[in-house]
């Protein structure tokens, strides 16, 4: 039968013998791809395969990787949760507390211990009275930086501050005869040199400041460089954080002092890199959680979209919020 076909082939399409056997060979690939059709649809299905679009399956895959995931963004949260409760474990004192009448301006650093204060906290007072600031009234404690809200609610009661003079602490002009005349004279000429008119805070100099009572070139040169560092004033009350300003300081600069329009320093949060993001306001932890927030989550269009952020908490986020630039 093989003779017959292979003459057929020859004579009928003229094919030599290489031909022939090409032929034939590509007739019988045909004829086996053919049966091989029929063949697998009596086959069983894969196992493998059905378990692949088994719906119970793709579930308990989607149910891994979420805990996975989950178990990724807890880590991350205990890592800087930790040093977060180390920062706060700092505030802490380390001695019994026991309350007890002191004067501020007076109380040493190991009494202020024994009130509750932390020992930085405590040192900082020390340091604020070291550099010729004087609390003239209770309200001046809160003044320093960082002190907590709720131990000075503990500790408002038990500070006693010294009677204020009829003078209002100054020194008083010796009695003689004619000081009556001498002093109206010193009081007018001293009106007539101190006028302070109202200005910015934002473009004021250590000139301008120095116009005001109580102010000279040291605190005047240390507003301006808390201006700087914060990236400038968005309200009159930031002027509160300055370290060494006393309350007849601050009542003088928040009655002359304005903030009009700010041209503040912004900060760029959708384009700012770990190492880039660095403000007064933020530590180095809650900057990279907020960095980590936005990889994970997209960029950031307003306000609201800080707040699932836990390490951020509300007080600094309106502090720091008019800063960046979304």
């Amino acid at each position: 039968m093989f003779k017959k076909i292979k003459f057929y082939l020859r004579d009928y399409f003229a094919f030599n013998q290489t031909e022939i056997k090409g032929f034939m060979f590509m007739i019988f690939l045909i004829v086996i791809l053919i049966i091989s059709v029929f063949i697998f649809d009596f086959l069983p299905d894969n196992p493998i395969t059905s378990k692949t679009i088994d719906p119970k399956r793709v579930e308990e895959l989607m149910a891994k990787i979420e805990v996975k995931e989950s178990a990724k963004k807890q880590v991350f949260q205990d890592r800087y949760a930790n040093k977060y409760e180390k920062y706060d474990s700092d505030n802490t004192p380390s001695k019994p507390i026991k309350l007890f009448p002191f004067d501020p301006n007076q109380a040493s650093e190991a009494q202020l211990e024994e009130l509750g204060i932390a020992n930085w906290m405590a040192k900082r007072i020390i340091n604020y009275r070291t550099k010729g600031g004087q609390f003239r009234k209770k309200e001046d404690l809160q003044r320093i930086y960082d002190f907590p809200t709720d131990l000075y609610a503990k500790l408002e009661s038990y500070i006693t501050l010294p009677e204020k003079s009829v003078s209002g602490g100054f020194a008083s002009f010796p009695k003689s005869e004619g000081s009556s005349e001498v002093k109206t004279s010193i009081i007018a000429s001293t009106k007539e040199s101190f006028k302070p008119v109202a200005f910015d805070l934002n473009r004021a100099d250590t000139n301008d400041l120095k116009k005001l009572k109580g102010i000279g070139s040291k605190l005047s040169a240390r507003i301006i460089k808390y201006r700087e560092m914060v990236g400038g004033f968005y309200s009159e009350n930031q002027v509160k954080e300055v370290f060494g300003l006393d309350s007849i300081v601050l009542d003088e600069i928040l009655k002359f002092g304005t903030v009009n329009n700010p041209s503040l320093k912004k900060i760029k949060i959708n384009e700012v890199t770990n190492e880039e993001f660095k403000h007064y306001y933020i530590r180095p932890y809650i900057a990279k959680s907020i960095i980590a927030y936005r990889q994970q989550h997209g960029n950031f269009t307003s306000k609201k979209d800080f707040e699932p952020i836990k390490l951020l908490d509300v007080k600094t986020l309106d502090k720091i919020f008019p800063y960046f630039e979304l």
